[in-house]
């Protein structure tokens, strides 16, 4: 009978620890998770920042193009108006699938490896939203000149000193943000490959 209450005993206890690594796992996985999404929601607010701000700039556009005689800068209006729609849409959807890591369901090589796909391709596509943002930048400058009545050729320095420090402020600016990016996925892919150790 004794050997008997034992086993019963050592059974009940093998349960008990068994419940509890599950419940370990289960709470490592959400930190894990949690922390993840806390990561990538810092490149998001800039984003959705951003995302913003494309849109008002669209707005004025729309609602200023009577004010655009000229027909190729309409043309270049409604460039910059179809960039300023699709350069968040670009941003949003690279971000949405870094974000769509889907880190309970996978072991740790497997979600590794999508995370470092993902990455790549996000930075790929960041780095086709700073080309989109500089075309951007070349045909909106015209437009607003236009919109405000003013010709470039008039605006005294114009090509010879506001043009270059105008894109080299863009580029610098660009370059900050893709190294700050990268940062934030270096930091959090470090965060995924501490998961095993």
């Amino acid at each position: 009978m004794e050997l008997e209450e034992m086993r019963n005993a050592w059974q009940e206890m093998s349960k008990r620890v068994e419940k509890q690594e599950f419940l370990t796992k289960q709470v490592v996985e959400k930190m894990t998770t949690d922390r993840y999404n806390s990561k990538l929601n810092k490149i998001g607010i800039s984003e959705y920042i951003g995302t913003i701000i494309c849109y008002i700039g669209a707005a004025y556009l729309i609602i200023n193009f009577t004010k655009i005689d000229d027909t190729l800068m309409q043309v270049f209006a409604l460039v910059a108006i179809l960039l300023l729609f699709i350069l968040p849409i670009i941003s949003l959807k690279s971000l949405r699938a870094m974000k769509n890591v889907n880190i309970p369901s996978k072991s740790y090589l497997e979600t590794i490896e999508d995370f470092a796909k993902r990455k790549i391709r996000f930075q790929k596509l960041q780095k086709l939203n700073v080309s989109l943002g500089l075309f951007l930048m070349l045909v909106a400058i015209p437009v607003l000149s236009a919109v405000q009545g003013k010709d470039i050729g008039q605006i005294p320095y114009f090509w010879t000193l506001i043009f270059p420090i105008s894109i080299a402020f863009f580029l610098a600016f660009a370059y900050w943000v893709l190294r700050s990016y990268n940062k934030i996925l270096n930091e959090t892919e470090k965060m995924l490959s501490d998961i095993n150790n």
